[in-house]
């Protein structure tokens, strides 16, 4: 009995791997992948601006705490993350005396982008200041005031809030 059973299970098992072997060296022979391709565009699974999407460009900007308070310039940095932005900087302003929040655009072909931007933060036009820099690498600077839990933005922005 025993015996037969090893004579069965080598008649099942030496063709499956003759056949595996033979199906291997035919993808190799023939310059063919083994594995399974995955053609995901990984910039799809990002979000994405609503001006990226036209223009296939990513907004860079950097993000400054000109209040003061205690982790608003990674609360916004946030914000602005999860809505596409890239954010590649965030840190304390030259000093804590803006009392209004406002957007410094540095690059010419950033203008196109400055109601976006207005929108998503319910900022006043007014905040839009122009210091067109070549030697700045990103397009534009926020500055958070002392007014930022006043933006009609701030509701949505406080719920990125990172406890940890």
């Amino acid at each position: 009995m025993k015996n037969k059973l090893h004579t069965i299970i080598r008649n099942l098992i030496f063709p499956f791997i003759l056949l595996l072997l033979s199906i291997f060296t035919y993808y190799i022979v023939n310059n063919k992948t083994i594995f399974i391709e995955d053609n995901t565009d990984l910039n799809m699974l990002m979000t994405q601006t609503k001006s990226e999407k036209t223009t296939g460009k990513k907004i860079q900007l950097e993000v400054l705490n000109g209040c003061g308070t205690k982790g608003v310039a990674i609360l916004f940095t946030n914000f602005l993350r999860s809505n596409g932005y890239d954010v590649i900087n965030f840190k304390n302003a030259e000093n804590f005396n803006f009392n209004k929040t406002k957007i410094i655009i540095h690059k010419h072909d950033a203008k196109n982008f400055v109601n976006e931007i207005i929108d998503i933060l319910a900022l006043d036009s007014k905040q839009i200041e122009y210091n067109f820099d070549k030697n700045i690498f990103y397009e534009m600077t926020l500055i958070i005031g002392s007014d930022y839990k006043k933006l009609n933005s701030f509701s949505e922005v406080a719920m990125h809030y990172n406890p940890f």
